[in-house]
């Protein structure tokens, strides 16, 4: 039989031994309650950067859309059926009637068919627009390689981009200037081509108007003043000569596939050139 000093010393080392026990275990457990906090601070953070990123998409997205949609409005009155709009519809004597004008001469004696053919052309109804009304391409006037014709009129997209000046510049040393708008009709033209031509929504041309010379009085590169009537500016209140990215102000016209832009005249975008067609009929 043991004494009992030997068995209250068995007794203290068993309890330490449990004692030791406990504490791993308690630490263990902290450990991984550390360890599962951290890994759900990562899910949480992780979470949050998806969900700002998919409202970034969404606002996106939305932009898009309105932009999208304010084209198609805008566009709407422009699409008719060809049965309502009979000028669009040249009758085939008409297309041989826009021949180059110093073709047929009037005091010339023209044979039968064409004869016939100049009777026909009479009958059709005096509302019924020119050719040159008809067409962008107007058969007596021409325009140079890589010039877009529409009417009289030719223009050149640039394709590099530089300073408002720069581009004018430019534009003067190929016989022309930046383009001057002088009808909604002129407007979609260019609208149209824009739309054909960007790379992305921020690819923006300069256009031939300025308020450099004087603060809110805006001016063609021809010297006239702006028609407020035939305006397209983005914003309501626009041009409103901002100065956070230049001091001098917002004091140069750009255009986009919708609408105009007033911005500073040292950023460089692309530009429109415009120059005279060259006439060909006598």
């Amino acid at each position: 039989m043991m004494s009992r000093p030997q068995k209250y010393i068995e007794g203290e080392a068993l309890h330490s031994q449990h004692a030791k026990s406990n504490n791993a275990l308690k630490l263990r457990v902290a450990v991984l309650v550390v360890c599962v906090l951290l890994v759900s601070a990562l899910v949480v953070t992780y979470l949050l950067f998806e969900l700002l990123k998919t409202r970034e998409n969404l606002r996106n997205l939305e932009l898009k859309q309105k932009t999208i949609k304010a084209d198609v409005t805008e566009r709407l009155p422009e699409i008719k059926p060809c049965s309502t709009v009979q000028p669009t519809c040249p009758e085939p004597e008409v297309k041989i009637i826009t021949q180059p004008c110093n073709i047929i001469q009037p005091t010339t004696p023209q044979p039968t068919e064409i004869t016939t053919i100049t009777q026909s052309y009479t009958m059709i109804p005096t509302t019924t627009p020119q050719p040159s009304e008809i067409t962008t391409n107007d058969p007596c006037y021409e325009c140079e390689d890589g010039w877009k014709q529409h009417g009289e009129n030719c223009y050149f997209f640039s394709t590099r981009k530089s300073s408002w000046d720069a581009s004018r510049t430019v534009c003067r040393t190929q016989g022309g200037d930046l383009v001057k708008i002088d009808s909604s009709e002129e407007q979609s033209f260019l609208r149209i081509a824009i739309q054909q031509k960007i790379e992305s929504y921020d690819d923006l041309f300069w256009i031939g108007l300025t308020d450099s010379a004087v603060e809110g009085r805006w001016l063609w590169v021809d010297g006239s003043p702006l028609n407020e009537s035939l305006t397209f500016w983005f914003f309501h209140d626009e041009p409103n000569d901002l100065t956070e990215e230049d001091p001098d102000g917002q004091d140069c016209a750009k255009m986009g596939p919708m609408y105009w832009f007033a911005i500073s005249c040292k950023v460089t975008h692309r530009s429109i050139c415009e120059k005279p067609a060259v006439a060909l009929c006598v």
